[in-house]
């Protein structure tokens, strides 16, 4: 997570445990829906919609901004591919 998000984190929390409308701008980091791709990046009022709410939503990482979103999934990517040598995001976060 971004350094705002891991400031006010049980704030944030909570705020997507309401199921909130309007949440101030966060962000969450996703498994990609299409397995073509590595990782979505879905604003939290977003995630209320109905598709989202029936769908296995995987999040991976969460930003105050979409900015700080864009950077965070880099890190992962890097990080990801510095620990395995590959891109494949998924298999890395289902192996627990």
């Amino acid at each position: 997570m971004d350094d705002c998000v891991a400031m006010n984190l049980e704030k944030y929390k909570q705020l997507v445990m309401d199921n909130r409308i309007n949440i101030p701008p966060l962000y969450c980091i996703t498994l990609a829906t299409n397995v073509n791709n590595l990782l979505d990046i879905i604003s939290c009022n977003e995630l209320l919609f109905k598709y989202y709410r029936r769908a296995n939503v995987t999040v991976v990482g969460m930003a105050a901004a979409y900015k700080d979103a864009v950077e965070l999934v880099k890190k992962i990517v890097v990080d990801v591919y510095k620990d395995t040598g590959d891109f494949d995001v998924r298999s890395y976060f289902d192996r627990g």
